[in-house]
């Protein structure tokens, strides 16, 4: 279903980092550049009205009010060694503490899914900017 959502993460990325909010993009990047043996791309960054109205549709969202509708969430997806997307809970964790290490190096607060409650499941793929 990922493929539907998004068939080239690799091309994409570079897109829907331009089309976040500048200090999430900052954040993706530095995590990028401060490990550059944890390859992972943007599966998901800002979202239309249609858009967000599939992910709901299909269960990926709670509501048609998510931060990705602005630009402030990102759901990033680990790479394995040959360059395929995977949602290996290990690499999904590595992604999250080198998002958490550079937003915290950055002064930024972000949200994790993989803390979501009341989900049918963690969201490890998903981070948010959180309002001061």
């Amino acid at each position: 279903m990922f493929l539907e959502w998004n068939p080239d993460p690799l091309a994409n990325h570079d897109a829907n980092l331009h089309a976040l909010r500048p200090i999430l993009a900052k954040v993706v990047r530095k995590a990028q550049a401060d490990n550059p043996d944890l390859p992972f791309v943007i599966g998901s960054g800002k979202r239309g009205r249609k858009l967000q109205r599939r992910a709901v549709a299909w269960g990926w969202s709670m509501t048609r009010a998510s931060s990705h509708r602005s630009g402030k969430a990102v759901d990033l997806w680990p790479l394995d060694r040959e360059g395929r997307v995977t949602f290996d809970p290990a690499a999904q964790n590595r992604v999250a503490a080198a998002l958490k290490q550079a937003a915290n190096e950055l002064g930024v607060s972000l949200r994790w899914g993989g803390h979501f409650h009341g989900y049918k499941h963690m969201d490890r793929s998903h981070f948010e900017l959180v309002s001061p």
